[in-house]
């Protein structure tokens, strides 16, 4: 059975807790980890790269100097790769990068990703965040009475709270994120990963 360390609202070590063995006892199939982290990546990408070929560049038209007689290499424009200013070759086309995973695969891919943070011993669950001001200096001292600061933190919650997103923005290797949005690479991609008892529960019923 998958256990986790529950820690009080202000941080404080408590007891540890059974993890649900539903979404964190499970195999961990590293393939479909890396598919679901690749595809992720994939998606981020815009494709807006562009460079001119040979017949996009300015100048061409005139041979630059007559094929035979000069002693120099022959040249058919001065738009050609081999020149300054000339056409890039093989350069790089807008295109897409996006793809999709199916419902199978991206589930496995995540249960595998919170089995393998669980079979680390890197998921916690907090009765809650105690933050009663949008500060950061308030959360960074939560973090710090669990033990978790200065590492990168995943903290799920069952809904954003505002004091908790405004204290979170200075912190730059702590994100928050809602049950329904985390995703594989996110969770790969994170040291810890702390979720809240009520978003841990709604884990079970909307990510199962």
């Amino acid at each position: 059975m998958a256990k986790a360390k529950l820690h009080a609202p202000d941080g404080a070590y408590k007891q540890e807790v059974d993890l649900p063995a539903s979404h964190f006892d499970q195999e961990v199939n590293e393939p479909v980890m890396f598919q679901a982290a690749y595809i992720h990546l994939g998606n981020q990408r815009q494709g807006t790269h562009k460079t001119k070929g040979r017949s996009e560049v300015s100048g061409g038209g005139r041979k630059p100097w007559k094929q035979k007689g000069t002693g120099r290499a022959r040249q058919g424009s001065n738009t050609a790769p081999n020149w300054a200013r000339g056409g890039k070759a093989h350069g790089p086309i807008p295109h897409k990068y996006t793809k999709d995973l199916p419902k199978k695969m991206k589930q496995k891919a995540f249960i595998s990703a919170l089995s393998l943070k669980a079979r680390e011993s890197n998921v916690y669950v907090f009765e809650g965040v105690g933050i009663t001001e949008p500060k950061t200096k308030q959360l960074a001292a939560i973090l710090a009475k669990a033990k978790l600061s200065g590492v990168k933190n995943l903290i799920v919650v069952d809904k954003p709270e505002t004091h908790l997103l405004l204290a979170v923005r200075n912190l730059p290797d702590t994100r928050v994120e809602r049950v329904q949005d985390i995703h594989t690479y996110e969770l790969l991609n994170s040291d810890n990963v702390i979720f809240t008892a009520s978003a841990l529960k709604l884990l079970v019923e909307v990510r199962g």
